[in-house]
């Protein structure tokens, strides 16, 4: 699979993540999808850790495979000849820094995660060796230092700035396929301990389905011969949409006005996923359709919004 992908996948997978913790946490009967208000001092640690790496993740959210996938795309056919370089970039600084600070500061709090911890030091292990290495060539980017060398300096450090990143990307993905592992887990855990019809069980079948349809989105967009995987895709959104009208009942149980924020951004979701099912179906997706690619992204993207803005919405503090 191409970084490019990667990435795309990893957002998705991370915006899930978000509400592990809060199954979690709500199943220890917490008032919020985030840390439990409740609970003995060792859950409050391992949760109050889980937040901070998901925070980590969602600061990084694919920064160094989707750098890397640019830098295939743009600069490395520049540096491959020998015409001097008109533009040059490396990844942001202020990226850098800041997601390697988070991961230090998640791996410095008390407690312990063998599932997160060893993925989490090494991802933070090597964005500090490629950290230096960055800084100097985005110093170089920045002041157009490529427009008095020609480009010299980016074709002598190239071979070194590929490799550190090429490894920070491939931490980057093992840290992320750990986080990912462990949502799966604990939101299946939280979904078969809640009772049967309970608001907590549907919630969690949202999440369950929600996400199980969002591993297949890349595949729907990109490959639209492959229909198993729109059949896939579709069923999973249908059985999303049958855990949200199951969860609206039972919130108007004991709420009769219900929950129409998260409703609503749960439906936006499947609205949205079975409409990129339809223009798959008619052809749209197909490569000789004609449809621009530009307009493909903002569909694709706009349903990871819609994902992320439900995921947002269930982790809000006393959220319905």
């Amino acid at each position: 699979m191409r970084y490019r992908d990667r990435a795309r996948m990893i957002g998705f997978a991370l915006l899930a993540v978000a509400c592990l913790a809060g199954c979690n946490a709500e199943d220890k009967n917490s008032a919020t999808l985030g840390i439990a208000a409740q609970g003995s001092s060792a859950d409050q640690t391992e949760i109050a850790k889980s937040n901070a790496y998901i925070t980590a993740a969602n600061e990084s959210s694919g920064t160094f495979a989707k750098a890397f996938q640019t830098y295939q795309d743009t600069v490395a056919p520049k540096l491959a000849g020998d015409r001097p370089l008109e533009d040059y970039a490396v990844v942001p600084v202020q990226d850098v820094t800041k997601i390697r600070a988070r991961l230090e500061s998640a791996g410095a709090l008390a407690g312990s995660i063998p599932e997160l911890d060893p993925a989490a030091r090494d991802y933070a292990s090597a964005i500090a060796t490629f950290e230096p290495i960055n800084n100097e060539l985005a110093n170089y980017a920045q002041s157009k230092g490529f427009l008095t060398d020609k480009g010299a300096k980016a074709r002598a450090e190239d071979a070194a700035f590929v490799a550190s990143l090429r490894k920070v990307v491939d931490a980057e993905t093992v840290f992320f396929d750990r986080i990912e592992a462990r949502d799966a887990r604990l939101t299946q855990e939280a979904y078969d301990r809640a009772p049967k019809g309970s608001v907590e069980r549907y919630r969690a079948g949202i999440v369950l389905r929600g996400k199980a349809a969002m591993k297949e989105v890349l595949t729907v967009f990109t490959e639209p011969d492959d229909v198993a995987t729109r059949q896939a895709f579709a069923k999973n959104l249908d059985e999303m949409a049958e855990m949200v009208e199951n969860w609206d009942r039972a919130v108007r149980t004991k709420k009769p006005e219900g929950c129409p924020a998260l409703q609503s951004s749960a439906n936006l979701v499947i609205a949205n996923g079975r409409k990129a099912v339809q223009s798959a179906e008619e052809g749209r997706f197909d490569r000789d359709a004609g449809t621009p690619s530009f307009v493909l992204q903002q569909e694709f993207n706009g349903l990871q919004q819609n994902f992320s803005m439900m995921i947002f919405e269930l982790n809000q503090p006393f959220s319905c």
